[in-house]
């Protein structure tokens, strides 16, 4: 380093000691900045306190029950304080143990924990799930429903205390499941007492004795599927703050009972009676809620084939608030998550207070649900927002079904007898149609003529006089062949409707169809193709080919269509369309599709056989040579075309 740089940085030195000597702090903003830190430590110190406070306040329900069974004297004690703060006149349900009460009809049973008075899980034994296991509903621990009570201040929960057991009015202890069987019914009654200011020399003379209670009432009657389910407050007005109504919370984890779990996700959801009207939440898997300040006669957490529903008695619940989600869960089984809030009309300062209800779990099927007469049967997809449809469901296809049931066919049998049942209804329609689509076949070499007689635009008018003229003299009525068909599609429209939505279907066989309620895969593609899917179904492939065939046949008989090749192709298009929309549906609907278009084929055979082509060539000359009498359509036909001719001469008068 030369002397230069050595210089430089002595300078440098030197100016840098001149700046911080002159910059440098007093002793009062030196004690100003100690007094600043200590302030900011004790806010950082008192927020640590503060949030270590927040997780002593927000201590679970399970950690205060560890702390008495197992924590030491100064533990016990806080988790005591706790307890009485956070559940007030009820901390004492807090020190009983849980205990599952097993009750059981002839369709159902159900197990009923302590702990809340819920129903934990519900079984059906009747059906199976694709598994082969009985029908569940809720994933284990996933049902969870109680009141929301304003005690002083305090908002209790009770889903997280233990109620106390009794049956017919009887204090129970015993584990024995509680059987009912045909028209006998068992009353279970699960209670809540006040903590009590009065000492007893027993527990039982407690519940016994003491007077003020919140009660479940549960009624279990031999033959149904609905779970009699009533609120009751018995001296309660000096405790609960509530005054004209309580909030009821119902959460749900539904779990998987179908073979295709994407199918059951598309079909459940939450379907409400608001006033008159059965409204639902959005389905095909999109979550969605709704706030309804209205009177609710029911709710259901509806699925594909099953159900559970909370059903109002007499008095409607005053509001609701739904909500379906999928949440990001492990369980296997998980399908999807329903929750709902009900207001309930309730006057807390009666002595006693009763509000009535029902639970109902149990199939999706029409003759169960409709018994009710509560407009239950309309969370079955039978096609309620088209009148025909539904119509013709409730009226003619459900009690054939149920009829032809009765002779214990199988379902493909049934099936079958039904399709011909149908045509045969149907036939003087088919009838029509197809006897007049082969007389135009006939006479196609006339219309023919008539297409070279008037081949310009302009002359369009006169050929449909001529056309009209020939029509009427062959006896052929154009419109016979499209009228009947239109009076058939809402008849497929309702099949479409009904078979995909009928829980009879569910699990039975036929042929190479395990299970005719859902698709008859003969190969199952290691890839899914983009609206296709993964399976291949044969009654959708035999339904389409049928399809194609009976395309080409009406193309043939309709050479006006031949003539336009857009329609062409879309008659053509059709049948590919519906093997996409098809392949993931109901065997039995596809089925169904392809035996109708059979007999349809064979209907058309015979049908052709009866018509005598020179019998309508024969009709054709005959009124050919009589004095045809023009209709009143045809006399304002020519009138128009007088009129039309008319304006063209003026128009070319003023031209020249």
């Amino acid at each position: 380093m030369d002397k230069k740089s050595i210089i430089g940085l002595v300078l440098i030195f030197g100016v840098m000691m001149v700046f911080f000597t002159l910059n440098k702090p007093s002793k009062e903003e030196i004690e100003k900045q100690r007094k600043f830190n200590d302030s900011i430590a004790a806010v950082q110190l008192k927020q640590q306190d503060s949030s270590k406070q927040t997780q002593e306040d927000s201590i679970s329900p399970q950690a205060i029950k560890d702390a008495l069974v197992s924590g030491d004297t100064l533990q016990k004690a806080k988790a005591e304080e706790k307890l009485l703060d956070e559940y007030s006149v009820f901390s004492h349900a807090f020190y009983q143990q849980e205990k599952i009460i097993k009750v059981e009809n002839d369709l159902l049973k159900a197990d009923i924990s302590t702990l809340g008075a819920i129903i934990k899980q519900v079984t059906l034994k009747d059906y199976l799930n694709y598994a082969k296991d009985s029908v569940t509903f809720f994933t284990p621990n996933g049902n969870t429903y109680g009141l929301n009570l304003s005690v002083g201040q305090k908002l209790i929960r009770t889903n997280e205390l233990n109620f106390v057991v009794f049956v017919n009015n009887k204090l129970y202890n015993d584990d024995k499941p509680i059987k009912v069987s045909g028209n006998d019914s068992v009353v279970v009654s699960m209670r809540l007492y006040k903590n009590s200011e009065t000492k007893y020399e027993t527990m039982e003379d407690y519940y016994q004795n003491a007077t003020q209670y919140i009660e479940y009432k549960y009624t279990l009657r031999g033959d149904d599927y609905r779970l009699g389910f009533n609120i009751i407050t018995n001296q309660m007005g000096d405790v609960l703050t509530d005054a004209n109504s309580i909030e009821f919370e119902w959460k749900s984890d539904l779990n998987v009972k179908e073979r295709d779990r994407d199918i059951e996700i598309k079909a459940s959801s939450i379907y409400y009676l608001a006033g008159d009207d059965v409204e639902y939440l959005k389905e095909n898997g999109r979550d969605d809620k709704d706030d309804i300040n209205a009177n609710v006669g029911w709710v259901s957490f509806k699925q594909q084939f099953f159900s559970t529903a909370l059903i109002a008695g007499k008095e409607a619940f005053q509001s609701a608030a739904m909500e379906t989600k999928t949440e990001n869960k492990t369980k296997d089984n998980y399908l999807r998550t329903m929750e709902t809030t009900l207001t309930l009309p309730f006057e807390v300062n009666k002595p006693r207070e009763e509000f009535a209800m029902d639970f109902f779990f149990g199939p999706n099927k029409y003759s169960v649900v409709n018994k009710y007469d509560i407009h239950m049967e309309e969370i079955i997809p039978l096609g309620w927002g088209f009148a025909p449809l539904q119509w013709i469901n409730r009226l003619v296809i459900i009690p054939v079904f149920d009829f032809l049931q009765q002779f214990g066919w199988n379902m493909g049998i049934i099936i079958l007898v039904l399709t011909i049942m149908v045509k045969i209804v149907l036939f003087p329609l088919a009838y029509k149609s197809f006897s007049s689509s082969a007389k135009m076949k006939i006479i196609q070499p006339e219309v023919q003529k008539l297409n070279d007689k008037f081949p310009k635009k302009e002359q369009a008018m006169q050929k449909q006089q001529a056309m009209m003229g020939l029509y009427k003299r062959a006896g052929v009525n154009p419109m016979a062949g499209c009228l009947p068909m239109l009076l058939q599609f809402p008849i497929l429209l309702a099949m479409f409707r009904f078979f995909p939505s009928s829980i009879e279907l569910r699990q039975k066989s036929f042929l190479w169809a395990s299970d005719l309620s859902s698709y008859d895969s003969i190969v199952d593609l290691p890839f899914s193709i983009p609206f296709y899917g993964s399976n291949v179904s044969l009654f959708c492939l035999l339904m389409t080919v049928a399809q194609v065939f009976y395309t080409r046949i009406t193309m043939k008989q309709q050479a006006s269509t031949n003539a336009m090749p857009g329609m062409k192709f879309m008659m053509y298009f059709m049948p590919v369309m519906m093997l996409f929309i098809l392949n993931k549906y109901s065997s039995a609907l596809n089925y169904y599709y392809f035996i109708s278009l059979c007999f349809t084929f064979l209907q058309m055979w015979l049908i052709r056989k009866t018509i005598n082509e020179k019998k309508v060539w024969k009709t054709l000359e005959a009124n050919s040579k009589k004095p045809t009498k023009k209709s009143k359509w045809q006399e304002r036909m020519e009138a128009l075309e007088k009129q039309n001719k008319a304006l063209q001469a003026q128009r070319n008068q003023k031209k020249k």
